[in-house]
Order: structure tokens, then sequence, then C-alpha cells
């Protein structure tokens, strides 16, 4: 009996995938805005390959009636790729500027010190 292959993973499943992996490393659980944000961000690197594609088979530019012009999916994934790091910076897990401290890694450090506490204090310490 041959074994099911398992169906591959689409790029946003595997964003979304590192990005689990990366916060449950760090011990951080997302609340369900971040949950939220995390599904839309998904959603549009999914767009963006099925954009890709397009634009692969079709080319950079089409030939309309009013002439030569870029492809509409070229702009809609400009849009998209403009759109994702915001909502990744709105989780935490995109760029943040210079200075600002990383709610994730926050969270991160202060459950680890909670975790050293509480070992430290079933210790007798």
């Amino acid at each position: 009996m041959a074994a099911k292959k398992v169906p591959e993973q689409s790029p946003g499943e595997r964003m979304v995938a590192g990005i689990m992996a990366e916060l449950t490393e760090d011990g951080v659980q997302l609340d369900a805005k971040a949950k939220a944000l995390l599904a839309t961000a998904q959603t549009l690197v999914d767009r963006m390959d099925v954009l890709e594609r397009i634009v692969v088979r079709d080319g950079v530019m089409v030939t309309t009636e009013a002439g030569v012009k870029v492809h509409p999916a070229v702009i809609e994934h400009r849009l998209c790729a403009t759109t994702l790091p915001r909502i990744l910076a709105g989780i935490g897990a995109g760029d943040t500027s210079a200075g600002a401290k990383d709610p994730i890694k926050q969270r991160a450090a202060t459950a680890r010190w909670a975790a050293h506490n509480r070992q430290k204090a079933t210790r007798g310490l």
C-alpha cells in the first residue's frame, strides 16, 4: 500500500509555520488580534504567489485598446507587497522602528523570567 502524499504547503502556510515556530521557541503565544493579522498575512502571501504566476504566464506588460500598459497583476502584487510588512509589524513579526522594543520579544522575556522565578522558588533559594 502506497503512503499518502502530504499536500505541499502554500507560501503563506510556510510563512505562518515559520513565524509560529519562532514564537513557540521564544515561549510566546499570540492573542486573537495577532492571530487575525497573521491569517491576513498568510492570505496576502498566497495571493502574491498567484499574481506572480499570472505575470510569468502573461508577461509584465499587456496590450489594451488604449495601448501597452503594466499588467494589472503587477500593480496588485505591488499593493500586496506594500501591505504585508505593515500587517506583520502589527503582530511584532516584521521590522520595528529603531530603538522601539518589540512586544513579542518583551512577552518572551517576561515568560522566561517568570519560569526562572518559579524554578528558583521551588528550589527554596
